[in-house]
């Protein structure tokens, strides 16, 4: 049986062996499948990510947002903890934790309810998401269960019967290039 060591690197190889051109064309077709979705026009607070690496990117929809008028908010690490701070613009960000670029606001994104959008290396139908080992995610969702999380991958980093541990929280839909899978057990 392989390790979550094992498993998280043959995800990452997934993920790296995609060119630059299959990852911008792939997360715009994600972009659009997020947009489409009922949600996406009924949410005020959109919380999402900035991209790292090869992961997908999610600002042209974060920008789209925001000339919306919809609040987008983006994690900060601090501490063990992860919280999400508004962002007015997409220029109001400083590396953080781990390289990852984080908003400069002081303005936390407190609404109840809020839809999160997740990375991950990988996840499973089920809504299982095999993350980077921090557990940021799994805390912070831990404080607001409330949240409608939505794992975002390529169709590459979807996989089978990922086994979550008692901490682990599973995401209410997955979305990639091909589809949403609703995962609410």
């Amino acid at each position: 049986m392989e390790t979550k060591k094992q498993i998280r690197s043959r995800l990452r190889q997934r993920r790296e062996r995609l060119s630059l051109e299959q990852m911008g064309s792939l997360s715009a077709e994600i972009c659009r499948k997020l947009e489409e979705q009922p949600w996406f026009f009924q949410a005020e607070t959109i919380c999402f990510y900035y991209p790292l690496g090869t992961e997908t990117n999610l600002l042209p929809l974060a920008e789209k947002a925001l000339a919306l008028g919809k609040t987008a908010a983006f994690p900060r690490v601090e501490g063990k903890e992860m919280e999400f701070y508004k962002a007015a613009s997409l220029e109001e960000f400083q590396e953080g934790s781990f390289h990852v670029m984080e908003p400069v606001s002081e303005i936390p994104a407190a609404e109840p309810g809020r839809t999160v959008l997740v990375p991950g290396l990988g996840f499973d139908r089920r809504g299982n998401r095999m993350g980077y080992g921090g557990g940021y995610y799994d805390r912070y969702f831990a404080r607001y269960p409330e949240c409608f999380k939505i794992g975002i991958a390529y169709e590459v980093q979807l996989v089978e019967g990922l086994e979550p541990e008692p901490h682990d929280i599973s995401m209410d839909a997955v979305v990639t290039e091909r589809g949403v899978y609703f995962c609410r057990q």
